[in-house]
């Protein structure tokens, strides 16, 4: 019994943060896709995602930032709809200035949440500058990292509870614009 072969119907692609949504034919299920290479041939690696995501991303496509992030750097390799052969490619991992800017949006907008006004005031002014001021954003980005009582010590709390995901997921962000800054 051969498997049929599976065929991908794109519905909506972004240019600005680099990847489609649709669906897979065969089984209607939704993905994710981004582009990859492996300096023969370009080609696209699809990402299961749940109907909810789907529709979430389509009216409000930067919000799928953080996984297009994590299939680039295949941290999402077990939601892959086709497994990859011996000679996989690899996609662009450097983030686009479009991409920083939502990065940075949700930085804020987490350290806001975990009661890190000040912090998030401040990543929010490096925000505004980023089309205009790249070098000098860039530079302030490094400045917050490093030392006691930097971004990277801040853990987030709400009403004296532990956010312990949005902790995680604010230093797997900042590592990334981490990155991008240096």
């Amino acid at each position: 019994m051969t498997t049929p072969a599976l065929k991908f119907n794109d519905t909506f692609t972004s240019r600005e943060y680099r990847f489609s949504l649709g669906y897979e034919a065969s089984s209607n299920r939704r993905y994710l896709s981004i582009p990859v290479s492996n300096g023969r041939v370009d080609y696209e690696e699809y990402y299961a995602i749940e109907d909810d995501r789907f529709e979430a991303w389509l009216r409000e496509p930067s919000a799928a930032v953080p996984m297009v992030v994590r299939c680039r750097r295949r941290e999402m390799d077990p939601a892959l709809m086709m497994q990859p052969g011996a000679d996989r490619g690899s996609a662009d991992g450097r983030l686009s200035l479009a991409e920083v800017g939502v990065v940075l949006g949700r930085i804020a907008q987490l350290l806001r949440h975990g009661g890190c006004s000040d912090w998030a005031d401040a990543i929010e002014r490096c925000r505004s500058r980023l089309s205009s001021d790249r070098e000098p954003v860039r530079d302030g980005i490094r400045g917050m990292h490093g030392g006691m009582g930097s971004i990277s010590d801040q853990v987030l709390y709400r009403d004296g509870a532990l956010l312990v995901e949005a902790t995680d997921e604010l230093h797997e962000l900042l590592g990334w614009v981490y990155e991008w800054g240096a």
